[in-house]
């Protein structure tokens, strides 16, 4: 419940890229990733929000290293 409030603060695209980096010990699933893939293509406009928040999540350290 507290990561889909968290969630509701960005967009579909950033909610999507922050939950395929979660710090889980696992990566995400294939599916995610084909998604966020099949975003990107057809929606050329969603690159810069993709790339602000994966820029966000290659910045974050301590107990967020899992992120990336």
């Amino acid at each position: 419940r507290i990561l889909s409030k968290v969630l509701d603060s960005y967009s579909d695209m950033q909610a999507k890229v922050r939950s395929a980096t979660l710090n889980d010990p696992w990566s995400p699933s294939g599916a995610a990733m084909n998604e966020l893939l099949k975003l990107h293509i057809t929606r050329k406009h969603c690159f810069i929000e993709i790339m602000e928040m994966i820029d966000k999540r290659l910045n974050d350290h301590d107990k967020n290293w899992r992120h990336v």
